[in-house]
This record gives C-alpha cells, sequence and structure tokens, in this order.
C-alpha cells in the first residue's frame, strides 16, 4: 500500500468513528428540526436525511432506507466509489473506472431529488 492510501483510511476511519460516536452519545438526536418542514409543513430535499444517516451507523438498514431513500442509495453509491478508488490507487490495470462520478451524475441526481421530493409531499 503507498502512502496516500494510507492517509485516505486513516482519515476515513477517523471520521466514521466521530460519526459513530455522535450517533452513540445522543448527540445527532439533538440537532434542531428541519425548520422548512416545521414552518411550510411540506418535506424539504433533504428532511430525513440525518435520521438516514442515524440509522445506517446503528447498522438499521431498512429503517434508514425508509427515512430517505435516494439519500440511502446516494451513500451506498458515494462508499462503493471510495472503496474502488482506493482499490484503483494500488493497481496498475484500473477497475470499474466507468463508476466515478461525472458531472451528469449530479445533474440526473438534482432530478431524480426533486422529483422524490414532489411525490413525498404529494402522498
Amino acid at each position: 500500500m503507498n502512502k496516500k492510501t494510507i492517509v485516505i483510511i486513516v482519515i476515513e476511519l477517523i471520521i466514521l468513528i466521530i460519526l459513530y460516536g455522535m450517533v452513540n452519545f445522543g448527540v445527532m438526536e439533538k440537532m434542531p428540526q428541519c425548520w422548512i418542514y416545521d414552518t411550510t409543513g411540506l418535506h424539504c430535499p433533504a428532511c430525513g436525511g440525518t435520521r438516514c444517516v442515524i440509522y445506517m451507523l446503528k447498522g438499521n438498514w431498512l429503517e434508514a432506507f425508509s427515512f430517505h431513500s435516494l439519500f440511502f442509495i446516494g451513500i451506498l453509491y458515494l462508499l462503493s466509489v471510495n472503496l474502488i478508488y482506493i482499490i484503483n490507487l494500488n493497481r496498475e490495470k484500473k477497475i470499474a473506472t466507468w463508476i466515478y462520478p461525472k458531472y451528469w451524475y449530479g445533474i440526473v441526481f438534482v432530478i431524480l431529488l426533486m422529483i422524490y421530493t414532489i411525490m413525498r409531499n404529494l402522498l
């Protein structure tokens, strides 16, 4: 393993440990409610995202998916991209480079997020 790979893995582990500690000590549950939802009664595009992350870190993946399925899928996508990137750092022949983010992935995500938000508020 090269030095860059080790640094990336150490930084990611530190972030995961901090997030896991915040979840287990109840810090994340004390975050303020969504002011858009409190004011209008409508879900904003990010409503449920924090609870999705909390339940993912607790290992309750079905509950996390139910709070915000698009964030859930996005997080899994980013984790897989990260894993492939770390693997490719140490390989001469790169694998699955098609999964790396492209600018249009962001556009598709925003469009899906808007559709998801509208559908969630209508149902």
